[in-house]
C-alpha cells in the first residue's frame, strides 16, 4: 500500500512545475552556466521563449533575481571555494566550561593575538596608564 504512494510521490516530483517561478527555479542551475559562459539574460530569456516559456523579460528578470537571492548554498555553488570547516562546526566541536572557569574576554584575547601586523601599544602596564608610575606603588 505504502508502495503506491511512494511511486505517486515520485511522479509528482518527476513532473515539470506547474508555476513558472518553480519551474524558473528548477532551470537555475542552467541559467547560471549560460550566464557564466557570457549569455545575457535577454538572449537566455529568448531562448527559453523559443522553446514555449511564455513569460515577459522584466518577470524573468526578477524572478531569477529572486531565486538566486534565496536559494541555499549548494555544492555546485561553492565550487572553486577553499573547503573550510564553518565557525559554527568549531563552536559546536569546543568543550563546554563551567560558567564560573568561562572567560568572557577570551575571543578578543584569542582575535587580539591572532591579528597579522604591527599593532602599537600606548603604554606597558596599567598602573602607568592609571596611576602615572611605573613600578611605584
Amino acid at each position: 500500500m505504502q508502495k503506491d504512494y511512494r511511486l505517486c510521490l515520485q511522479k509528482l516530483a518527476g513532473a515539470p512545475p506547474k508555476r513558472k517561478a518553480a519551474l524558473i527555479r528548477s532551470l537555475l542551475p542552467g541559467i547560471e552556466a549560460a550566464l557564466h559562459s557570457g549569455q545575457s539574460f535577454k538572449d537566455i530569456w529568448e531562448a527559453l521563449g523559443n522553446e514555449g516559456l511564455q513569460i515577459t523579460y522584466h518577470v524573468f528578470h526578477m524572478t531569477v533575481w529572486r531565486a538566486r537571492k534565496t536559494r541555499k548554498p549548494t555544492a555546485t555553488s561553492s565550487w572553486g571555494k577553499q573547503d573550510k570547516p564553518s565557525e559554527s562546526q568549531g563552536l559546536q566541536e569546543a568543550k563546554v566550561e563551567t560558567v564560573e572557569g568561562r572567560d568572557p574576554f577570551a575571543n578578543l584575547r584569542r582575535l587580539e593575538e591572532d591579528r597579522p601586523g604591527f599593532h602599537w601599544r600606548g603604554t606597558r602596564c596599567l598602573k602607568t596608564l592609571v596611576r602615572g608610575t611605573e613600578g611605584h606603588e
